[in-house]
């Protein structure tokens, strides 16, 4: 037998990296066995992703050593880490949008012929028999930029999973070692169900999984140890039979969060927002809905129900085909996103990276950015107007990091909390949230739903989008379900229930509208 036979597949000892004012990680160890389902956890900032980028070798570690079956190894490269086996689905996507689903998945190696001309026939059938191993139903010949959320996370899951030889499959991968950051965070249920059968049967054949979630339910299903990280240290590796849910959340937050859904009812106040016939050809159907001071009006739906396209058309960054909005109740009428800005209307976008924050510029920018006109003297921004007004609302969200540290360095739930610093420090009263907790640890899930406490009280009113039922539940004053472009039903929060909601989502039901989810003025 071979050291590798014996060997744990991974093994992390001492890792230290540093940022410029930040340790991000500490003398962390971190092993993985051939087969393993290990699932990583902590809250944002506390060093996972870093972990894992040191081992993809998108990072240098500073010190420590890394073992692949029991052999040190320098990884100096992505390309060097995908040579040892290391494949690495990482929480940002990393695609080419103008590209197609097969060249995206084969890109660096794309099947050619003589004279180095790209073989199209090989590359569909490769492609198509790779997603058909992974029970895949995407097109291969489909652009990345016309797939949504859902169908992007398959196509790199299946790009990270592509075998380096045509004599490879996803029965017989060539990854030894494959790391996955939230692969399930924009997934439907019946999705994810496809995407744990498979991690289930490539750790039959021997791959060792990392898996990186904040979703606690995961973590009993399929993992089989984990380890918890806590401010760039590693805190404990343990037997999945050997935790629970609350020894976990004190083990990650190193405080007892017992309430994760901290709702703080206020009284209803006069109506901030009003949607009356709301229609887009072939998406939404004559939405009305309203939304009042104080409230938190929730709205749940299966992909492709309409959610974020209706946040999109409120918040004027698309057009509508017919139908009227009312802001303080007086016609609005926005023909960008800066006329809704200007009227009070925040949208906290459901992909923070690509539409919510610019990765390359500092955290003070990002937040100052949509009142730079505001802080403007004839044209030009006074010095330091934007880490002043930055700098109470990163102390009031918590942000873990300085004014001058680019957004593209801080940890997905910072990178939220930033993201909702904008809309704070203007003179925003409506507030659209789109998956405000997605992809965040629980910790700062709390912090979010405190946030939005503190909101309602001072008048606010907020619609949120959510897939997690858990969440609506326990945050919504009222909860609006959509099924194909219309709300189809709609709950107080005293008759919500995980089941009628889930149901009417389905279209399995179809409840009477109450009163409350009638804009004024429209009979039922």
């Amino acid at each position: 037998m071979t050291i590798s036979d014996r060997a744990p597949a991974l093994e992390m000892r001492g890792i230290r990296k540093a940022f410029p004012g930040v340790v991000a990680l500490d003398d962390v160890d971190f092993a993985v066995d051939p087969g393993d389902v290990h699932m990583l956890l902590g809250e944002n900032g506390a060093g996972k992703s870093t972990l894992m980028k040191i081992l993809g070798g998108a990072y240098r570690k500073d010190a420590g050593q890394i073992r692949i079956g029991g052999r040190v190894v320098e990884i100096e490269s992505p390309r060097a880490a995908h040579a040892l086996g290391i494949r690495v689905i990482y929480q940002e996507f990393n695609l080419v949008a103008h590209l197609s689903v097969a060249e995206n998945i084969f890109l660096g190696s794309l099947p050619t012929r003589w004279g180095g001309i790209v073989d199209w026939r090989a590359l569909a059938i490769r492609t198509s028999h790779l997603l058909q191993d992974l029970g895949m139903t995407l097109d291969p010949n489909a652009l990345v930029a016309g797939l949504g959320l859902a169908q992007r996370q398959m196509v790199e899951i299946a790009k990270a999973l592509a075998p380096s030889s045509a004599m490879a499959s996803a029965d017989k991968p060539d990854a030894k070692i494959l790391v996955m950051d939230e692969p399930s965070s924009a997934l439907t249920s019946r999705e994810v169900d496809r995407l744990f059968a498979l991690v289930e049967r490539l750790a039959s054949r021997g791959v060792a999984i990392v898996y990186i979630t904040h979703r606690l339910d995961e973590v009993f299903r399929i993992g089989r140890r984990i380890t918890v990280m806590r401010d760039g240290r590693h805190v404990t590796t343990r037997a999945i039979g050997e935790v629970d849910v609350p020894e976990l959340v004190r083990m990650m937050a190193n405080r007892d969060l017992s309430e994760h859904f901290p709702k703080v009812r206020v009284a209803r106040g006069a109506e901030l927002l009003r949607v009356e016939g709301l229609t887009v050809r072939g998406v939404l159907s004559d939405i009305n809905l309203s939304l009042h001071a104080g409230e938190v009006v929730g709205i749940s739906g299966v992909l492709g129900a309409g959610r974020t396209e209706l946040a999109r058309a409120i918040a004027g960054a698309d057009r509508f085909d017919s139908g009227r909005l009312f802001v303080d109740g007086k016609g609005a009428r926005f023909r960008g996103p800066a006329d809704a800005i200007a009227s009070g209307v925040g949208l906290l976008p459901e992909d923070r990276k690509a539409q919510g924050l610019v990765p390359a510029l500092n955290v003070a920018r990002n937040i100052a950015l949509p009142h730079a006109r505001r802080m403007a003297t004839l044209g030009v921004l006074p010095g330091r107007c934007e880490a002043d007004l930055a700098a109470p609302i990163a102390e009031e969200l918590r942000v873990k990091a300085t004014p001058t540290q680019p957004v593209q360095l801080l940890s997905g739930g910072n990178q939220q909390k930033v993201v909702l610093g904008k809309w704070l420090a203007g003179a925003s009263r409506i507030f659209i949230f789109d998956e405000p907790t997605r992809g965040i640890d629980v910790g700062a899930k709390v912090e979010i739903y405190q946030l939005m406490n503190r909101l309602a009280a001072r008048g606010a009113g907020i619609i949120m989008i959510s897939s997690e039922l858990p969440e609506l539940l326990g945050m919504s004053d009222r909860i609006l379900v959509m099924h194909r472009g219309r709300i189809h039903a709609e709950f107080s929060s005293a008759d919500a229930t995980e089941e009628n909601v889930l149901r009417a989502a389905l279209g399995l039901a179809s409840p009477a509208l109450s009163d409350a989810a009638l804009p004024a003025g429209v009979e039922r």
